[in-house]
């Protein structure tokens, strides 16, 4: 299944990153999946779009780039194989 990234950045201001993140994952990843294994998943992700250092954060204060690439994050936790971005610069 693919997903879609909308223009706007449309977060959760008074979650952090990592709330946002955990809450994703638990929305979309299979509910068999324990926990320690959606952190696992989810902290890659950070890692690799550069956001851990922003993980306790809220939304609210973060850059506008930095909000890009967290709703880019939110949806890379299902791994989906397409990814549609609108106006990604």
């Amino acid at each position: 299944m693919s997903c879609y990234v909308m223009q706007e950045n449309v977060v959760q201001p008074n979650l952090t990153v990592i709330e946002a993140m955990t809450f994703a994952a638990d929305l979309k990843l299979d509910k068999r999946k324990f926990r320690f294994e959606k952190c696992v998943i989810t902290d890659e992700i950070l890692n690799t779009l550069r956001l851990s250092a922003s993980r306790n954060t809220t939304s609210e204060k973060l850059s506008g780039g930095e909000k890009k690439m967290l709703m880019i994050a939110l949806e890379l936790v299902k791994n989906p194989p397409i990814i549609i971005l609108d106006e990604p610069n």
